[in-house]
Parts: C-alpha cells; structure tokens; sequence
C-alpha cells in the first residue's frame, strides 16, 4: 500500500510548514494548496503544491483532484489551516460593515471549508479497506465560544466553520466510513486566545495526535502549548 497523503488548504510558514514536516517525518506525502508555492528554499519547498484561490469556493475541487492524479490517491488527512480577517470598528461594528470583504471572509472561513470537507469526505471514502487515518482538522480560535471587540464578521464565519465540524462529529454520519472532524483551538493555559503567539511546532504535535488516534475525540480539540488538549468547556 502507498504511504498515505496530507493536504494543507493554506499552507504558511508557521503552522503549515511544522504541520508538513511533522507528518513528513512519519512517512506521509505531503500536498501544499495555496495562491502562491511556498519559497523553494523552505523546509517544504520540495513538497507537491497546487495553486487554489480559496476567495473562490469553485477553485477546492479542482485541487483535490489534481492531487489525486499526481499523487495517484486522495489525501488521507486534509488540515484546513485558511483563513481571512474581514476587521470591524470595535465601537461601531456595523457602521462600515463592506459587502466585499465580508463576502470574501466568508468564502476562506466558510464555504470553501465546506466544499473543502465536501471533497475530503469523498476522497476518504474511495480508501475503505485501507488503514489510513481518514481525518479533517480545520484550524480554529476561540470566538466560537467568545466575544472579542472588533471580530463581528470574523467571529460569524469562525463559528460557522466551527458548526459543520461540531455538526458532523456529532451527528455521525460518517462515523461507519471511520471519519473523524475536529476544530483545532490552541490557547493559554488560562484558556486566553493564543493570539500572535500560535505555535507551528505545538500545532503539529497536536495535529499529528488527532490523525493517530482512531476513534473520533472531542470536536473541539482545545490544547495549550506544552501541555496538550486541555478542556475549557467548565469555564465556558
């Protein structure tokens, strides 16, 4: 059987680039979809890259199945690590709130998450019989559960994608095809956002976990760097 194949939507240098390299290093192959290659001289730079334009929710087929002709198989793990930041004015957030950006926020954070896990769901269920993972993680933050000033629009759509993962973890409507989902949160240790402060290398710990596993885990896969999942549900 061939080694089995990780697709990173939004592959930057931080988490992207640990998560490649994380799963690298455990046999898989690796599928970088961005707008633009990553530097030839980066740690991922000999991975397989695909243009996609995640603005525009038709560009997401056509990616996975241009992975799956040059790789010749779907990927097995799909890491959605995309996202957009359509800002607001803390004191007045819908005074200026812009049709375009907001539409545009919406594609990366929602519906191209949707046709995302569309085409992950069909790519993992063309591997029965293997004994690869079969895993979404959409990397997340915490504004499905809090409020922040200025994060309207931002807030909507992350919660949005929050909810198909919640949705379809719960729901179980791919758990006979072993598919598991999962919003990746990373925090403080006093369950404050990790912010600026996100961690590549923490990242890829945790998201190397969740692909390992074999049962479905919590969908909400809150985790501190250095520690590991941690649940805030009691506080929240």
């Amino acid at each position: 059987m061939s080694s089995p194949i990780l697709l990173i939507l939004g592959a930057g240098p931080n988490i992207g680039a640990h998560v490649a390299k994380a799963f690298t290093a455990q046999g898989y192959r690796v599928a970088l979809a961005s707008r633009k290659p990553p530097s030839s001289d980066s740690d991922i730079g000999s991975s397989l890259h695909v243009t996609v334009d995640l603005t525009k929710p038709e560009t997401v087929a056509p990616a996975f199945e241009t992975i799956k002709s040059k790789l010749g198989a779907p990927p097995s793990v799909v890491v959605y690590n995309a996202a957009l930041f359509p800002g607001s004015d803390a004191d007045d957030p819908l005074a200026n709130f812009d049709l375009d950006s907001y539409q545009a926020g919406l594609n990366v954070n929602v519906t191209s998450v949707i046709f995302s896990l569309q085409q992950a769901v069909k790519g993992f269920k063309s591997l029965e019989g293997s004994d690869h993972s079969k895993t979404f993680i959409l990397t997340g933050n915490f504004l499905n559960k809090h409020v922040l000033p200025g994060m309207l629009p931002f807030g909507l759509t992350k919660a949005a994608g929050a909810y198909a993962i919640w949705n379809l973890a719960e729901a179980k409507p791919y758990e006979k095809d072993g598919v598991k989902f999962y919003f990746a949160d990373e925090r403080q240790s006093s369950g404050a956002p990790a912010g600026k402060a996100v961690s590549g290398p923490a990242a890829a710990e945790e998201y190397w976990k969740l692909a390992a596993r074999k049962d479905q885990g919590p969908w909400l896969h809150t985790f501190v760097k250095g520690e590991g999942y941690k649940d805030f549900s009691a506080s929240e």
